[in-house]
């Protein structure tokens, strides 16, 4: 959701005419926060995992799902309920998100160093959806959270529970399937955000989606709602608001790391696997009642959040401030940096002159071209220099895949950290554990045996565009390293090896067998994780996308035609909560002996 501090935001008009002193404010506290920070070292290895979730109601007589808007509801008796609960690790941590259907939920406490703490992602993440389930299930037996990346008709008819105006003028944006009723009412910054981002760049969202053509599909395909929209492409399904893309789910994951100088080298090797975690989630084929031809949500929700002017867009290598990360940060992979994408030069030779590397300050003098587009009046003027408000909300409001998280100057607890921050969220809760388990060992196994994957930011934005693909994970293939050679490998290949390289599963079974401090519970758990992954890239088992694609194609009431209809989604969300609460196997997803001992609390 990003920070959270409560105030009274500023209009759009208010924000530019402060911009300069706001930067350089901004620019004073990352230097306060590096000097301080700079030499921190010694911090225990912590990471943990945030889900966002969807609320959503059923109508069984009319088969028809819709997205519950009840999150204001919610969030504040479920912050009393952890408020009484005493076991840190029995207690969550829920914060709103930008639509009023969506809930986020994070761990009150990280997971710790120890092994066994990877036994207990799963049992969290059940826990959370327990405890929100438990509160609906008071009120209706019809409402459910669920671990939905994408509604499949969102912005398509009724689609919301209770109903809502929807059209030109029920939109700040203007926006015609996307009202402002959709945004959570809990926190200003919600509104703020979307009204500034419309104000910047003079004029609503444009998105694009290739539809999936199949053989009763319109040709040329035109989304005929848009019909006298300029904007809109044949053949592609036309998304009119950033609430388009702010109503998408994911799966982001953050890591503490010991030091400064680790907290880099764990960026640049975590940012090559950023496309190949995306393509593995890969969990969005269906956008506002159509069949797509891309599988991810990433893209789209690059082009909801751009801010871009018309003219800024015709600048070279400027692309939206949602995007993949753009540069590495440890001068020892600088040559990597082979796109010239622009940077605030003041705001860098400042950083450089204060004895910031120059690949981090070219990094944060890339952060710096942003404009922020939410500011809290009563934060506009520090009072003391005991804040990085200023710093910390610019770093927050610019989404790139990984982001270089910073100690904040007003709690000495955090050290350095790296948030990952590309995969789709998966609809069970042993699919979201099994990524963020397996990423969580590729941190150990890329520090234990000094691996290196860095290829040039050219070849990773590349591997974004090919991860959002149609059944990517089997289809494509991507630019990888191993030893010294770079190649386009087969998703199997990267997984499970070849002859020449040994593949990120075996070098993570690897790892845990030569661990001794691992019980039996945890390695079972871990194996069961680790055989998802390499079944997925290995084709046996299917991404949730590739899972839902053939679920509409084989329904009985699909006209071929591209079109999910009513019910289609009913019985496809329907079947989706069977399987995520346990009542149906889905052996296409999910092999039925792939049970774990997972368990709340760490041995």
């Amino acid at each position: 959701m990003g920070l959270l501090s409560k105030g009274r935001p500023l209009k759009w008009t208010q924000i530019k005419d402060a911009l300069p002193q706001i930067r350089t404010y901004g620019v004073d506290q990352l230097l306060h926060v590096y000097r301080k920070c700079k030499d921190r070292h010694g911090d225990a290895f912590t990471w943990g995992d945030e889900l966002e979730l969807t609320l959503v109601r059923f109508d069984h007589e009319n088969k028809r799902v819709q997205l519950l808007l009840k999150a204001h509801e919610l969030l504040p008796i479920l912050h009393k309920l952890n408020e009484g609960i005493k076991d840190g690790a029995c207690r969550i941590a829920w914060h709103p998100e930008a639509c009023n259907f969506v809930v986020e939920g994070v761990p009150s406490e990280p997971y710790g160093f120890l092994p066994s703490h990877f036994n207990t992602v799963e049992a969290n993440m059940r826990l959370r959806r327990e405890q929100v389930q438990k509160l609906l299930a008071e009120q209706s037996d019809c409402d459910f959270i669920l671990n939905i990346a994408a509604f499949p008709r969102y912005g398509q008819g009724e689609y919301t529970h209770p109903a809502i105006e929807y059209g030109s003028d029920c939109s700040a944006e203007k926006s015609l399937c996307f009202p402002d009723s959709l945004i959570s009412p809990i926190h200003p910054r919600t509104k703020s955000l979307s009204e500034n981002t419309n104000d910047r760049r003079q004029g609503k969202a444009c998105i694009n989606i290739p539809i999936f053509k199949d053989s009763s599909t319109p040709s040329p395909f035109c989304d005929e709602i848009f019909k006298d929209n300029p904007n809109i492409k044949d053949d592609h399904i036309h998304l009119d608001s950033t609430a388009a893309g702010w109503g998408c789910c994911c799966l982001q994951v953050t890591f503490q790391a010991e030091s400064f100088e680790g907290s880099l080298h764990l960026y640049d090797q975590l940012l090559p696997l950023c496309p190949i975690m995306l393509c593995l989630s890969a969990a969005c084929p269906i956008w506002r009642g159509y069949l797509s031809d891309i599988d991810c949500r990433w893209n789209i929700i690059s082009e909801a959040a751009d801010d871009r002017t018309v003219e800024e867009k015709k600048q070279q290598n400027l692309l939206s401030r949602y995007s993949s990360a753009p540069f590495y940060l440890t001068e020892e992979n600088k040559h990597l940096n082979d796109m010239d994408y622009p940077v605030s030069e003041t705001v860098m030779t400042k950083l450089i002159a204060e004895g910031m590397p120059e690949t981090l300050s070219r990094h944060f003098g890339h952060l710096f071209i942003r404009d922020p587009l939410v500011i809290l009046d009563e934060f506009l003027h520090p009072t003391d220099d005991t804040s990085s408000y200023h710093f910390e909300n610019l770093n927050s409001l610019v989404w790139n895949t990984l982001r270089l998280k910073p100690p904040p100057l007003d709690d000495d607890l955090m050290g350095w950290r790296v948030e990952f921050r590309p995969m789709d969220i998966q609809m069970t809760d042993f699919g979201n554990a099994a990524l963020t388990v397996f990423l969580a060992l590729m941190t150990r196994v890329i520090l234990t045996y000094k691996l290196d994957f860095g290829i040039p930011i050219s070849q990773v934005n590349e591997n974004m565009n090919r991860a959002h693909n149609r059944d990517s994970a089997r289809q494509e293939k991507f630019y990888f390293r191993f030893g010294n050679e770079v190649s386009e490998m087969c998703m199997n290949e990267i997984i499970n090896g070849n002859k020449a390289f040994s593949g990120l599963v075996p070098l993570t079974r690897q790892y845990i067998g030569e661990r001794e401090d691992i019980d039996a519970d945890t390695r079972f758990t871990i194996e069961q994780y680790l055989l998802l992954v390499s079944k997925r890239a290995s084709g046996t088992l299917l991404t949730n996308a590739s899972w839902i694609r053939q679920f509409v194609l084989s329904h009985p009431l699909y006209k071929k035609d591209s079109v999910v209809s009513e019910e289609i989604q009913y019985d496809l969300v329907r079947k989706m909560e069977q399987i995520s609460n346990g009542h149906e196997d889905c052996p296409q997803i999910k092999h039925p002996n792939m049970e774990t001992h997972t368990d709340l609390h760490a041995q």
